[in-house]
């Protein structure tokens, strides 16, 4: 018995356009994810580091630290526009008012502090991978 074999040729360009889109679309949400989860990892960071150094004794020396990065985002301030000077404004003027009571009401103001810088750090490093202004 003779048999006739047709072998089908597909087109295989086709399908590698769209292998590379969905590639590209692929590996532009991961990079967003990563970036999201690095943002996140460091404000966790900061937020227990400064939940850790509210235990500490060292009650001067943070709300002396504190005080600093409280003059340093006012002078980021002097040098931004929109809305972005507005809450460095903001974040410079309660930083040193949080300065004051964690050291003479309650050692625990730091955490909040933290939590403060925590969301500068975080809104930082997704400010870099999107390349926009915050």
């Amino acid at each position: 018995m003779k048999t006739l074999s047709a072998p089908l040729h597909q087109s295989l360009e086709r399908e590698t356009l769209a292998r590379r889109k969905w590639l590209a679309s692929l590996a532009a949400s991961l990079r967003d994810i990563v970036s999201l989860v690095v943002a996140v990892a460091t404000a966790a960071a900061v937020v227990t580091l400064s939940v850790w150094l509210a235990g500490r004794a060292a009650g001067p020396l943070l709300g002396a630290c504190t005080w600093g990065l409280g003059f340093v985002f006012l002078g980021l301030a002097v040098d931004s526009r929109g809305l972005s000077a507005v809450f460095r404004w903001a974040t410079g003027i309660a930083l040193p008012v949080l300065a004051l009571l964690q050291t003479r009401v309650s050692p625990d103001f730091v955490i909040v502090s933290g939590v403060l810088l925590a969301a500068w750090a975080g809104l930082g490093i997704l400010k870099r991978a999107s390349n926009q202004e915050i």
